[in-house]
């Protein structure tokens, strides 16, 4: 989470979210359009080059704070529009199309922002590498002498970085 909340910068000296990699929305709450928009963000990127071809990368999951749970929930499972005139005849029609990924690192930086991402398996998304590919810990421990027990430690080097601006998005809320 700290990749999303930090928008480092990526290979093209732009920060991982940014107007130039059409993937920073304009700021409102979670609704059926908002989601909408993001969804149609991800999948209009283009791939590099002068006969770039939109990738359509689709949006799997809503990562939100805490604070903001409850509502993403309520847009994904509603049958009618949410956020909109309420009037219960425009179906929602990103109903079911994400699952909901919240925690409370987001909210320590922001309740009101909130990200879009690609399924991993099928897209570049945020990598996570281990130091010559040990991806368990090591352990370490001693008998204690002076003191009855055993003294352990334990340690993983692991490194976190964004692999493609292209498979999230941004929105920085209302």
């Amino acid at each position: 989470y700290a990749i999303l909340t930090s928008n480092p910068l990526m290979g093209d000296g732009t920060a991982l979210f940014h107007a130039t990699h059409k993937n920073l929305l304009t700021g409102a709450g979670i609704s059926t359009a908002a989601i909408d928009a993001m969804r149609v963000k991800m999948a209009t990127q283009k791939d590099a080059g002068d006969k770039a071809h939109a990738l359509n990368i689709r949006l799997a999951h809503l990562l939100v704070p805490m604070a903001l749970e409850g509502v993403a929930n309520v847009a994904r499972d509603s049958e009618f529009e949410v956020g909109g005139n309420n009037d219960k005849t425009t179906p929602n029609s990103v109903r079911g199309t994400f699952d909901v990924i919240s925690d409370a690192r987001l909210d320590a930086t922001s309740s009101a922002e909130w990200y879009g991402a690609a399924n991993s398996m099928s897209h570049d998304t945020i990598e996570v590498s281990y130091l010559d590919g040990n991806d368990t810990p090591y352990l370490e421990s001693k008998d204690g002498w002076n003191v009855d027990g055993v003294e352990m430690k334990v340690r993983i080097d692991a490194a976190v970085s964004p692999l493609d601006f292209r498979t999230m998005a941004k929105n920085p809320g209302a």
